[in-house]
């Protein structure tokens, strides 16, 4: 397999690196360029497309004549290899350093006829080598993977691809391991299902016993369990007590497969039985990861929140307590319901208690007695009243607002300090300034978008944008209004003659851009500012303009100020067909492709100033 390596194709991206290009992909050349956010060309299109797999690294793939290539953000060429790699799914593996993201891929290399399946980085590097006929599964344990074959054995290896371990599943069957800080598995005999052996990866059996599921101890024993019950026993699976924990729910017999003794392989509530007998009096609670046993009455325990966990009981809940490590390594994954950003839990009303918000210590913080409904929404709560079907108040955490009587708070649209209420009565809506504490502008319609600035509104069947203090600086007269980060917004009308006006504000709602155009499909172009996408470019889609020589198609990526940073222009086709058929240009700053360099397309003169960002009307009229 041929490979070629550049200066520096090792150097890895830093974690905060911030993104400075974009592709462009052109109608008329099937592939896109790669251009900076400034508007000069990177990398011109060469037929193959171009992807973007993390903030600093673009892949394309092979073209009619050049291999596969990575490319940082600034266009530098970092590797090509004449194989051919195709990326799948993300291949994550527990606490790997970030930004160093890794790819399940179909591999096949230079000159060889078939491919398989491997695993490989963002230069397109083999991590984990193609193999045929199965899949890398990541494993729960950080340093540990597994090539699980459609047929054949299962294949363990460690982080530099090495197989470690191989259990063969026509004569035992996979039962539990690896485990963090400990390379050992259990396999159990097919023949013989009662015979488990604990094995070392030197090959080593460490101990033998029936085992249906094994748990590892941080004193380097283990929760062992051999149908319902379980019990403690050492590092060579002899047992350090005579007690044993009975676990309901296992019937019939069930048996671990596989995994890494994560969260969910830890059991729910047991019954100790002091001396292992059944006649013993069952003492309640839960088996701790550091070996010992913690009495508790409950049969549900909850990451309730803060590092503090409750117990449910049939007599209800118990105050939450402090999580111990040895509890939080055998917790179950976070209650849904319970999992709120905020640093409170909501108490819905009982027969004996009523509705409440609790702090993570339990104690009531808010509780007013006529709410009789709490919804929790993003960082506050929304509350109802009596009987009422709709909430009237928001709290925040600190302070409670309530809205007039004939109004209701529309769940949707919560996005303090702005709240979008419905006026019951005459079925129209108004916005609703908590800072302020009282309802602000002129009512409408309905939401087409909001933040906690401003709202994207409808009125008599056209849309207007409305600010925190009730003004109005884009008036209802658009058809479509798109806010651009927060200090940028579109809007887009018709004018008379059937023409649009496409409009650029800035943070004031000052013009930065206007102009008039036959079509103006508006795309915000997403790119990525380290681990976060951002949209720094908008993409413009002008339509088909007719000229004496024929139609011509044209997009324009515009800067955050409306400046044109590049134009696509697909020229007539012959005969007949769309411009999509012709030959094409990309028209930067100070640079220009052509998809036929040979036969370049000759742009007419009228089109000029619409590609330099001014009206089409006006070009036509010039022809």
């Amino acid at each position: 397999m041929k490979r070629m390596f550049v200066v520096g194709a090792l150097v890895w991206l830093a974690g905060g690196a911030q993104a400075q290009s974009f592709t462009a992909l052109g109608n008329s050349f099937g592939a896109e360029a790669l251009v900076s956010l400034d508007g000069r060309l990177l990398v011109p299109p060469n037929g193959a497309r171009m992807h973007r797999l993390s903030a600093d690294r673009w892949m394309r793939a092979q073209g009619p004549t050049t291999p596969q290539q990575w490319y940082d953000d600034a266009g530098r060429l970092l590797r090509e290899d004449r194989g051919y790699t195709e990326y799948h799914e993300r291949f994550v593996l527990p606490q790997a350093a970030p930004g160093d993201p890794l790819w399940e891929a179909f591999i096949q290399a230079d000159g060889e006829a078939v491919g398989g399946r491997g695993v490989v980085d963002a230069l397109g590097q083999v991590r984990f080598p193609a193999l045929k006929d199965g899949e890398w599964v990541p494993l729960a344990v950080p340093d540990r993977v597994l090539w699980n074959a459609r047929s054949g054995p299962l294949r363990f290896h460690d982080l530099h691809g090495r197989a470690v371990m191989e259990l063969d599943e026509q004569q035992v069957q996979w039962v539990a391991g690896p485990f963090v800080g400990r390379h050992v598995y259990v396999a159990c005999s097919v023949q013989v299902p009662e015979h488990c052996d604990v094995r070392d990866e030197s090959g080593t059996t460490l101990f033998s016993d029936d085992i249906d599921a094994l748990l590892p101890v941080t004193d380097g024993g283990w929760w062992l369990r051999q149908g319902e019950l379980w019990r403690r026993v050492d590092a060579q699976g002899r047992a350090t007590d005579s007690a044993r924990y009975q676990q309901d729910g296992l019937y019939p017999r069930y048996r671990q497969y596989g995994g890494t003794a994560g969260r969910r392989d830890w059991p729910e509530q047991v019954n100790r039985h002091a001396t292992g007998s059944a006649d013993d009096t069952p003492e309640p609670g839960w088996l701790m990861a550091d070996g010992h046993f913690a009495a508790q009455r409950g049969n549900v325990r909850l990451d309730y929140c803060g590092g503090r966990w409750q117990v449910l009981d049939n007599e209800g809940a118990n105050p939450p307590t402090a999580a111990p490590a040895a509890l939080a390594a055998g917790l179950d994954e976070p209650d849904a319901e319970q999992r709120q950003a905020p640093p409170w839990r909501v108490r819905h009303p009982t027969e004996t208690e009523t509705a409440a918000v609790l702090d993570c210590n339990g104690e009531v913080v808010f509780a007013p007695s006529d709410v009789t409904r709490f919804d929790a929404v993003g960082t506050g709560l929304l509350g109802r009243f009596g009987g009422e079907s709709s909430p009237r108040l928001w709290w925040d955490g600190r302070t409670a607002y309530t809205v007039p009587a004939d109004m209701a708070i529309d769940e949707r649209h919560v996005t303090p300090p702005l709240l979008v209420l419905r006026g019951e009565a005459a079925g129209v809506n108004h916005l609703y300034n908590l800072e302020r504490g009282r309802i602000v502008g002129r009512p409408f319609e309905g939401v087409v978008r909001m933040d906690g600035g401003r709202v994207v509104f409808r009125r008599d069947g056209k849309l207007g944008m409305m600010l925190a203090d009730g003004s109005e600086p884009a008036p209802p007269e658009s058809f479509d209004i798109l806010p651009w980060g927060t200090d940028r917004t579109w809007t887009r009308r018709y004018l008379d003659g059937g023409d649009e006006e496409l409009v650029l504000l800035d943070a004031s709602h000052q013009v930065l851009l206007r102009r008039r155009l036959l079509f103006s499909g508006v795309e915000l172009q997403s790119t990525w500012q380290g681990d976060v996408e951002s949209q720094p470019l908008t993409l413009v889609n002008l339509g088909t303009m007719r000229f004496a020589d024929g139609e011509y198609f044209v997009q324009q990526w515009l800067d955050r100020d409306g400046q044109v940073l590049l134009s696509d222009i697909s020229c007539p086709a012959s005969g007949n067909g769309p411009p999509s058929k012709g030959k094409g240009v990309l028209l930067g700053r100070g640079w220009r492709v052509d998809s036929l360099p040979t036969r370049p397309c000759k742009l007419p003169r009228a089109l000029l100033p619409v590609l330099a960002g001014g009206d089409v009307t006006d070009a036509m009229r010039d022809r």
